[in-house]
C-alpha cells in the first residue's frame, strides 16, 4: 500500500511540476510580492498575500518572454536594483514608467551577485543603481535620468513649461 501511495504521489508531483512549467512559460509581467507571515516566515509570490500576511515590498517583474521582445529593439535594456522604502528609488521608477521605458526592477538588499556586479562598475554600491545599457547610474535626480536616458536613444517627454503671466496681464 505505501509503494502505491508513494508512485501516486510521484506521479502527481510530476504532473504538478509539468503543468507549473507550462504556465510559467506563458507568463508575462505581472507582479512580485514578498511579505510575512502571522509566524515571521518571508515569501516571495506572485499573488497577493492572505490577509493574515503583511506585504512587505510589491515590485514589477518583466519575464524572459518579455525581455527576449525587448531585446529586439536597439535601445539599451534598463535594469533598476532598488531597495525597500526608498523615496528616490520610487521615484526614478515613476520616471521610467510615466515615460513607457521597459524596464527591470530587481532588489539590492539580499542580491550578492548584483552587488558585484555593481561595485565592479562602481566604487559604492548606492540605491537605486540604474544601468542603461553598460552605463551605470546611481542616485542622482529626474532630470539627470532623463539626460541619460535620452542620451542612450530614449523618448522622454519634455516638461510643459508654466504658464507664465507677462507685466501686461
Amino acid at each position: 500500500m505505501k509503494l502505491t501511495i508513494l508512485k501516486t504521489h510521484s506521479i502527481l508531483k510530476i504532473f504538478l511540476l509539468s503543468f507549473i512549467a507550462i504556465a510559467a512559460s506563458n507568463a508575462h509581467a505581472g507582479k512580485l510580492y514578498k511579505w510575512v507571515d502571522a509566524n515571521g516566515k518571508i515569501s516571495y509570490q506572485d499573488q497577493p498575500p492572505p490577509k493574515s500576511g503583511k506585504i512587505l515590498s510589491e515590485k514589477e517583474v518583466i519575464s524572459k518572454a518579455d525581455e527576449a521582445q525587448e531585446g529586439d529593439t536597439d535601445l539599451p535594456k534598463v535594469v533598476v536594483y532598488s531597495v525597500n522604502e526608498c523615496e528616490l528609488c520610487d521615484r526614478l521608477i515613476s520616471v521610467l514608467r510615466q515615460n513607457k521605458i521597459p524596464h527591470i526592477e530587481l532588489p539590492l538588499e539580499d542580491d550578492r551577485e548584483a552587488q558585484k556586479k555593481i561595485l565592479a562598475k562602481a566604487s559604492s554600491i548606492i540605491a537605486p543603481t540604474i544601468f542603461i545599457g553598460e552605463t551605470i547610474v546611481q542616485g542622482g535626480s529626474e532630470a539627470g535620468l532623463k539626460e541619460q536616458l535620452r542620451s542612450a536613444g530614449f523618448e522622454i517627454e519634455q516638461a510643459k513649461p508654466k504658464n507664465r503671466l507677462s507685466a501686461d496681464q
